[in-house]
């Protein structure tokens, strides 16, 4: 994997929305030419709820047409509905899934360098946007749900760039793994995996208290 390149397919950014159930969230996405990658946040994305969203382990989250295919499979009757930007991802590729990936991977992104965190915790927000209420659970099922990245060095990407990647550093911590830990059968009952993910120091607000109570980690 290490030096391979992805085209970019797609680049999208969102704004606050009322969905057809009264929700507010900006998951709906829209396409743009351009993304200005900062430190803490995507120029002009709008992150809704903060206390679940956001952060700077979360900045750019990335989904693909090979995950995107598999809801489409899954749900042909409405499979019109899986479109690029649908999902509430930053930034679309053809190729990768969450089997391919591990915590702490390090990418270039146009003249950016970011660095992958978490599988996303998917919420009861997907059955809104999809007005579905099979979604959710599907993709807890599959484990097709996106992922996030952290931003090392900010820049911009466009349309015509590519995602390449440059290290590895945590091979043995695949992100398939943490979410099925989380989400799972038997949750969060591999300790030592659990430790060394918690130790990356790569662990969002999301999934840091959780790792955090499992391991007994007193802050």
């Amino acid at each position: 994997m290490l030096h391979k390149t992805y085209a970019v397919q797609g680049l999208f950014t969102g704004k606050k929305e009322t969905l057809p159930n009264g929700q507010e969230s900006a998951i709906r996405k829209k396409p743009t030419q351009t993304l200005i990658l900062k430190s803490h946040r995507i120029q002009d994305d709008t992150v809704v709820d903060q206390r679940f969203h956001g952060g700077d382990m979360r900045v750019l989250h990335h989904y693909s047409e090979k995950n995107y295919q598999h809801l489409k499979k899954k749900f042909p009757e409405i499979a019109e509905r899986f479109i690029p930007g649908s999902f509430g991802e930053n930034l679309y590729t053809n190729e990768l899934s969450e089997n391919d990936l591990c915590i702490g991977d390090i990418f270039n992104l146009g003249s950016a360098k970011i660095q992958l965190t978490v599988p996303r915790r998917p919420c009861a927000t997907l059955n809104n946007s999809y007005e579905d209420k099979r979604i959710l659970k599907e993709v807890i099922n599959c484990g097709h749900v996106g992922w996030f990245y952290r931003i090392l060095e900010e820049g911009e990407v466009k349309i015509s760039d590519h995602l390449t990647a440059l290290e590895r550093p945590f091979p043995n911590l695949k992100i398939t793994k943490l979410f099925e830990q989380g989400y799972g059968k038997e949750k969060f009952k591999d300790l030592g995996f659990l430790k060394a993910c918690y130790e990356t120091g790569l662990m969002d607000k999301g999934w840091k208290p959780k790792l955090e109570k499992v391991l007994k980690i007193l802050t």
